[in-house]
């Protein structure tokens, strides 16, 4: 019969063996494969601005579509060796519970092989000089050899599962150990990355600093650039806001005779002036829709956040709202949308299925600006240089609605936009992460 003590190591080598199937590990191996699956994307994103930033470079000298491309670059570098960091405390995690379970399953396996040893020993003892045969015929009653005989098989049987139970600890601990050694050989390769990324930084930030000192001395150009930047945005707001409340009126006009003509009283309110109708469903600052255009409308609501890119290659080089100057200390910059820097000559495309509201071109400084609809929102791109559309067209997600341009330093951004009738919405949380 096997001992408590026996029954108890068997009992912890099974607690070992069924570790790593248990659902924190699981947890643990899903976090490291996520936390792959972003350094991954940082490199592509890496790589993708490196690209854009290049091909500046060749054109201009020292510029502000430069710096932005390199703060985000320190930005998303940042973030890769912070990930890097966050894998290193992983595998320590993953190596020191390696540690413990070697160092448990060596104490088990020598217990196991000491307590077989005494088993053999104690059989031995208890059969003395005896063989099997002669202890089994030297019983004094076929009883007593009855229980001699299952005494032996019993031994037999404890002998051969102690023996199987070593061999399972062993391969285990061999596993163990072979899974130990490839997780410190990852964390050789982790600290490297982190190491040569350490380096890549530095390596940016100088680049930032030189940059950055050089538009310094521009001061007086950027300020220039400054205020004529801030007139096309009000100018844009303006052709925005504009166009909204011609389609909230013509959709409250269309909906008031609608209603006239189902009343009595049609005659003494067909002069009525637009401004003056009454609102009968909601506020006189929102689009009144049928029920196609209200459709749309809920569809583009549920693809917040899946929205896809105007921009094929390209990252957020501006964000939402006031934000300050990335050289000029003390001044903000606005912005009712986001800007987007991407590769010169990239096709701007539809986020979403609509009409085609305006095509511009008035605005200095935003080169061709395109607006549509889609039921109560808006999606307008600003700074292109080719339009391939016209203002009452029907588009569809995706489909190419014009070229992004170049401006004067050679930096090609796609002004982005998001409204809900007259709110200004946060482009950046409508679009597909990326």
């Amino acid at each position: 019969m096997l001992s408590k003590k026996s029954i108890y190591l068997f009992s912890f080598y099974f607690f070992t063996s069924i570790f790593f199937d248990t659902p924190l590990f699981a947890q643990k191996n899903r976090s490291r494969e996520e936390l792959e699956a972003k350094k991954k994307e940082n490199i592509k994103q890496i790589a993708e601005i490196s690209n854009i930033l290049n091909k500046t470079i060749d054109k201009k000298e020292a510029n502000l579509g430069q710096l932005k491309a390199i703060n985000k670059q320190v930005e998303i570098k940042e973030k890769q060796i912070d990930l890097i960091n966050q894998d290193l405390k992983s595998l320590g995690s993953e190596i020191q519970d390696l540690n413990q379970i070697n160092k448990e399953l060596t104490a088990d396996y020598n217990k196991l092989k000491k307590e077989y040893g005494e088993m053999i020993y104690s059989g031995s003892k208890t059969m003395g000089n005896f063989t099997t045969l002669s202890f089994l015929f030297s019983s004094s009653t076929f009883n007593q050899v009855f229980l001699r005989y299952n005494y032996l098989k019993q031994i037999s049987k404890a002998r051969q599962k102690q023996a199987f139970e070593i061999d399972k600890v062993i391969i285990e601990l061999k596993a163990k150990q072979l899974a130990l050694l490839s997780k410190k050989k990852q964390q050789n390769l982790v600290l490297s990355d982190r190491v040569e990324e350490g380096k890549n930084l530095e390596i940016v930030k100088t680049k930032q600093q030189k940059i950055t000192e050089k538009l310094i001395q521009k001061e007086g150009e950027l300020k220039v650039q400054l205020a004529e930047r801030k007139r096309a945005v009000k100018q844009l707001e303006n052709l925005i806001s504009n166009m909204i409340e011609r389609e909230i009126k013509r959709t409250r006009a269309a909906e008031k005779v609608a209603t006239n003509k189902n009343t009595e009283s049609k005659s003494a309110k067909k002069n009525s002036e637009i401004k003056d109708l009454p609102d009968n469903n909601g506020s006189s600052n929102t689009i009144k829709m049928s029920n196609a255009e209200a459709n749309v409308s809920t569809s583009f609501s549920a693809s917040k956040a899946r929205l896809p890119w105007p921009v094929r290659s390209g990252f957020i080089s501006e964000p939402f709202g006031s934000h300050p100057h990335e050289v000029l200390k003390g001044i903000t910059v606005p912005n009712d949308g986001i800007e987007i820097q991407t590769n010169a000559g990239e096709a701007v495309r539809s986020v979403f299925d609509g009409i085609v509201m305006v095509v511009d071109n008035s605005i200095i400084g935003m080169g061709s600006v395109v607006a549509i609809q889609h039921g109560d929102y808006f999606t307008i791109y600003g700074k292109l240089r080719n339009v391939s559309v016209s203002a009452g067209q029907k588009v569809q997600a995706k489909e190419t609605i014009g070229t992004v341009m170049e401006g004067r330093d050679g930096t090609s951004e796609v002004q982005f936009q998001v409204w809900k009738n007259t709110n200004r919405q946060n482009p950046e949380k409508w679009l597909l992460h990326r």
